[in-house]
């Protein structure tokens, strides 16, 4: 019986995205990530810095997807609102961790910063919630509200140290990772179309995607890609489009 895939989606948090003032760099890197330890992101949302929004957006991800992971919202300003709009879409309370808090104190006092209330409100998790601290030397832990929605800081380089600290952990739930496979072709996209819509059709435990290239000095006009958790058939679905797209490898390997 073949291994059900783990599927994820992604909360993206911020009026900053939505304005277009910040390009969202978090969800690619998700998705590059996940790509590669055999888990299917399905589903990327983008909403803003509203209370009931966030809400509506982890409520219907969580019961959807077997992980979500949350971006942004988790500061110190009167907009980080993640944390307390969690809380309140599972009925939790708020409270002070003392461990990130007092990682927060040390933190302030090396950079000889004054200590405000805004420190603690970083500190301050839903409750009850799981703290996953992965990482030696990051007290600041990925904060885990019922049982798979992590919660993630809006900035890239915290993104990526936090999400690259729960790596071994996702692995472990994945089990086997993707292949793919791309294959470029001099043909039209229209004229390869019905082509790549048959193998797909006899090829359920793989996909194929076909993207426009626009020519380039070998005259490249498509490159197809083939994914799956399955190497050869990944391999014998990419020789057999390659063979009737008259197409080849691009940066792939069979």
């Amino acid at each position: 019986m073949r291994k059900k895939t783990i599927t994820a989606a992604c909360c993206v948090i911020g009026d900053e995205i939505l304005s277009g003032k910040t390009q969202d760099a978090n969800s690619h890197y998700l998705a590059k990530t996940l790509f590669d330890l055999g888990i299917e992101l399905k589903c990327i949302q983008v909403i803003g810095d509203n209370k009931q929004d966030i809400i509506n957006s982890v409520r219907e991800l969580s019961s959807t997807y077997d992980i979500v992971f949350t971006s942004g919202g988790i500061g110190p300003t009167h907009d980080d609102i993640t944390y307390e709009s969690i809380a309140s879409a599972y009925g939790l309370q708020l409270k002070t961790d003392k461990d990130t808090l007092e990682f927060f104190k040390r933190q302030a006092e090396k950079r000889n910063m004054k200590w405000t209330k805004s420190h603690v409100r970083m500190a301050t998790f839903p409750y009850p919630a799981e703290l996953l601290r992965e990482k030696k030397g990051i007290p600041f832990p990925v904060v885990v509200v019922n049982k798979n929605i992590h919660v993630l800081p809006g900035v890239p380089m915290l993104f990526k140290i936090l999400l690259d600290s729960l790596k071994p952990r996702l692995a472990v739930i994945s089990g086997s990772r993707f292949y793919r496979c791309e294959i470029a072709t001099r043909k039209t996209e229209v004229s390869i179309a019905e082509v790549l819509a048959d193998i797909q059709a006899r090829s359920d435990d793989a996909k194929i995607g076909s993207y426009p290239f626009g020519k380039n000095q070998d005259g490249i006009q498509v490159v197809i890609t083939v994914s799956g958790k399955e190497q050869s058939k990944v391999d014998n679905i990419t020789r057999e489009i390659m063979e009737k797209t008259e197409g080849w490898l691009y940066n792939s390997v069979l």
